[in-house]
């Protein structure tokens, strides 16, 4: 996956769980990193860190919480179980919050079925937030867009120039 593709993702999710959402918050994220709160009660909030690695989504990211607790450990290692291809963080999110809303006893939340649809093809947060600009591109979308700028020339016709004055140019004439 491109690295535009993750941010992607990335954006999506802060959009559905912004730092103000009642259950689940994504508090901050870098192209490789991902920090969430999960508000068990108005007072307890579980803290929940993942680490997504360069070659996501062949790659599942890591995700762990700073508590000993066996049921939460027993909750993250359930994660691994999730394989779905390009929206592999995005179906890892969604059971870990039904997970922990099971664990704590708590409604789901219906922001979490939000978590099914296809990403937004246009922009949803700011970039600028995170550290990240519009110039910074991947190798790979790099090579996508030459190649549809060579795709593009494809298309053009070549109009032979016609001699000024009515003369003859060099090429036309025969030896």
């Amino acid at each position: 996956m491109s690295v535009s593709g993750l941010k992607a993702e990335l954006k999506f999710l802060e959009s559905i769980f912004d730092p103000n959402h009642e259950r689940f918050r994504i508090i901050d994220w870098k192209p490789d990193e991902l920090n969430c709160q999960f508000n068990v009660t108005g007072e307890k909030l579980l803290i929940i860190h993942c680490n997504i690695t360069e070659s996501y989504p062949s790659t599942p990211p890591i995700w762990f919480v700073d508590s000993d607790d066996p049921s939460l450990t027993q909750v993250l290692e359930r994660l691994e179980d999730v394989r779905k291809g390009s929206t592999l963080l995005l179906q890892q999110l969604k059971r870990l919050i039904c997970d922990l809303c099971r664990l704590y006893n708590l409604p789901q939340h219906p922001d979490v079925e939000m978590l099914d649809q296809p990403l937004p093809a246009g922009p949803v947060g700011q970039d600028r937030k995170h550290g990240v600009t519009d110039e910074v591109t991947s190798e790979e979308e790099e090579e996508e867009e030459m190649g549809e700028d060579i795709e593009d020339l494809d298309h053009y016709e070549m109009k032979e120039e016609e001699p000024v004055d009515g003369k003859k140019s060099e090429d036309d004439v025969f030896y």
